[in-house]
């Protein structure tokens, strides 16, 4: 089960502001569609924004300029999910990024009734099937102890 999500777009005139950066309420569209895919993949069900934790924008994108969202599974409760998303400003024509805006979503996983429902139990456990699966690779190359 894939727990990332990654979405790119060219920043054009229309999605700025007189100042020639992004709008931040794009942004945040995009980090929530992110999370979106991420979360509607691991309870593979419909999804809703439940919370958006701490927003800090730390850099412009400016018109011009690519915005990549990058979104990733960290916690998976019973009903939700948390999903780490940040979002980083690409200028196309030098290769060079920086890091513009970082935030933490809650999703809830919803069931046909709008209310919430428990996230499958393949969903619940994926956070701990990639942590042995990572821990393995580690040792896979390490040198017995003697």
């Amino acid at each position: 089960m894939q727990t990332t999500a990654h979405i790119t777009r060219l920043v054009l005139p229309g999605l700025t502001n007189r100042h020639g950066s992004l709008f931040g309420g794009v942004a945040l569209s995009l980090m929530d569609e992110a999370a979106g895919i991420v979360s509607t993949r691991v309870a593979r069900g419909p999804c809703v924004t439940a919370h958006i934790e701490s927003v800090d924008f730390d850099a412009p994108i400016w018109e011009g300029e690519a915005i990549s969202v990058e979104a990733a599974l960290i916690g998976v409760g019973r009903t939700s999910m948390r999903i780490r998303v940040e979002t980083w400003a690409e200028c196309l024509e030098e290769g060079t990024r920086r890091r513009s805006t970082a935030a933490e979503f809650v999703m809830v996983a919803m069931d046909k009734d709008g209310k919430p429902r428990p996230v499958p139990e393949e969903g619940r456990k994926i956070l701990a099937a990639q942590a042995a699966q990572a821990a393995s690779d580690q040792t896979d190359g390490a040198s017995p102890a003697e």
